[in-house]
């Protein structure tokens, strides 16, 4: 284990006393660091474990601070079992103002809340002593931690004395196993037997024969038990002791003997057992009373039926007792109504809470269906303790309600692993589909065609013209007379009459222009077959019905009561 107070904590002592202002130690801090080794020094320099790691923070109670003196101050922390669970193996102490000022690194300890029947918790306490020049002054520490120190030595007692007084009730006065304590002599030197016993309820048992030297004969041998205060411990002790007769008595120390003989020397060849030991015709205790006892065979004047047996009655297969015990396995024993009763409770109470599916329309015994009906508080008083009113208050007095799984699919908590982590334990979640895409397509509505035109383009003329022919004569057919209309001047009646045809002037190269009249403003319309008013389909496959299950089996969801 390593524990320091941190370089924040050493400024904060610094910075204070400059102040002239107290340090509050106000917390214990309990986390569980990965890796931690708990033997390494402590890094003096870093802060609290993130918050991830932190299990469990604790307010420290003014009473739980004390002064063992004026440079040392101790701070407890008191855990009980109605914490947990967690485990931690580092702990902290943080100021007032959210300063580190101490930190401890431990084994991994485990910290249990008590949860009957299900689990045994635990208490644990942890004290951080800190050490400083002027620490009870500082921090206003004004209780003695020696009050802290229960002194347990009369607690102890008291139970000592219980024990041995359970014991004397079993054993006797006393009690000696086979020939433990047993006074014998070999090769002329007395000694006394190891073994088993209980005296006055005490028991002894010595690993060794011990040796005696009786002073005079004839003597009786005693031995002289006690239970005697040793250090912080009371330890069995005995002695051996001589005389006709010893009684028991309370030594200067307040510390109870018993004295019980053993042996009797009349003379070196002769010794008297004095021991209380079963007759000799009896097999000598070795072992558990109980078992000896059971061991035991004969006539015993006060047993009740002792002229009847088993075999006396041909019933050898009946079993040999009864037992409340429910967790005995023995085929000698019958159990009672009683243990078989305990059985049932501990297995009844082990389940209360339980939701299980019957494959039946019916609850059966011990179940409730889980339909979300209001029931008795009083009834069902063991599952209203465990439930309460988490899936509703009922009347709010009189009644509460159980879950309703009419219909729906029961879903493992998240708890903490982050797969669902909105969804609160035992609350109802809605149906939702994980976003996805689908495949689409468009259908064929067949040959078609669409609208089309050209816009208007204002008044305007389209020009023409004719290709350039260069030098070229005109020609013109004879004539009868030599009045040719249109014709050259130079045209001859010789000319005509000759029956050839007749050359005009030269004309020159020139062109022969085309003119062309004005449309007029007008637009030029360019007509397309018409598809129809139409649209284009597309067809989504569907998916699915009205909701989304995987393949299931309904069942009938009930609850144990």
């Amino acid at each position: 284990m390593s524990a320091n107070i941190t370089l924040a904590g050493e400024s904060q002592i610094a910075l204070k006393q400059s102040q002239k202002k107290p340090l509050i130690i106000s917390t214990f801090i309990f986390a569980n660091v990965p890796g931690l080794d708990p033997v390494a020094p402590i890094d003096r320099s870093a802060g609290k474990p993130p918050a991830a790691q932190i299990v469990h923070v604790y307010s420290i109670p003014a009473k739980n601070a004390g002064y063992v003196n004026p440079n040392q101050v101790v701070y407890s922390a008191q855990l009980g079992s109605d914490i947990g669970d967690w485990d931690f193996n580092w702990v902290g102490l943080e100021d007032e103002d959210g300063i580190l000022f101490a930190a401890s690194s431990v084994p991994l300890q485990q910290k249990r809340k008590n949860i009957p029947p299900l689990q045994i918790g635990n208490n644990v306490t942890r004290n951080f002593l800190v050490a400083f020049d002027g620490a009870q002054e500082l921090t206003n520490v004004t209780i003695d931690a020696a009050t802290w120190q229960h002194d347990f030595t009369v607690r102890l007692a008291g139970i000592d004395e219980r024990e041995r007084h359970s014991n004397r009730d079993v054993f006797g006065r006393a009690c000696f196993f086979g020939n433990a304590l047993q006074l014998q002599k070999v090769d002329g030197v007395y000694s006394l037997s190891p073994g088993r016993a209980y005296i006055e309820g005490i028991r002894l048992e010595p690993a060794n024969a011990l040796p005696i030297t009786p002073p005079t004969l004839p003597a009786v041998v005693w031995l002289d038990v006690a239970l005697e205060r040793q250090l912080n411990d009371k330890v069995a002790t005995f002695q051996v002791v001589y005389g006709l007769e010893k009684a028991d008595y309370v030594d200067s120390a307040g510390t109870q003997h018993y004295c019980v003989a053993v042996a009797r020397i009349n003379s070196p060849e002769l010794i008297e057992d004095l021991r209380n030991v079963a007759p000799r015709s009896v097999q000598p205790i070795t072992g558990p009373l109980i078992e000896y006892f059971a061991a035991r065979d004969g006539d015993y004047a006060k047993l009740r039926a002792r002229g009847t047996t088993k075999e006396d009655v041909k019933l050898g297969n009946l079993p040999n007792a009864k037992s409340d015990d429910p967790a005995t396995n023995s085929s000698e024993i019958l159990a009672t109504t009683a243990a078989l009763n305990k059985v049932q409770q501990q297995t009844a109470d082990s389940l209360t809470g339980m939701v299980a599916a019957f494959s039946m329309s019916w609850p059966p015994t011990g179940w409730l269906k889980c339909n979300g009906a209001a029931v008795s508080r009083t009834a069902y008083a063991r599952l209203f303790a465990w439930l309460g009113t988490h899936y509703g208050p009922g009347d709010g007095s009189t009644t509460f309600n159980l879950p309703d799984l009419r219909g729906v699919f029961v879903r493992g908590w998240d708890d903490g692993r982050g797969m669902d982590p909105d969804h609160g334990f035992g609350t109802f979640q809605d149906t939702l589909i994980q976003s996805h895409t689908h495949g689409a397509s468009a259908t064929a509505v067949g040959d078609h065609v669409h609208g089309a035109w050209t816009d208007a383009q204002g008044e305007h003329q389209h020009p023409a013209w004719t290709d350039t022919q260069g030098a070229h004569q005109h020609t013109a057919p004879r004539a009868q007379n030599n009045n040719v209309g249109g014709g050259s001047p130079n045209f001859t009646t010789a000319n005509l009459q000759n029956g050839t045809t007749a050359p005009t002037d030269w004309a020159g190269a020139h062109a022969h222009n085309i003119g062309m009249g004005s449309a007029g403003a007008h637009g030029h319309n360019v007509g397309i077959g018409g598809g129809g008013n139409h649209t284009h389909a597309i067809t989504v496959a569907a998916a699915g019905g009205a909701e989304t299950r995987p393949r299931n089996v309904s069942l009938l969801f009930c609850i144990k009561y």
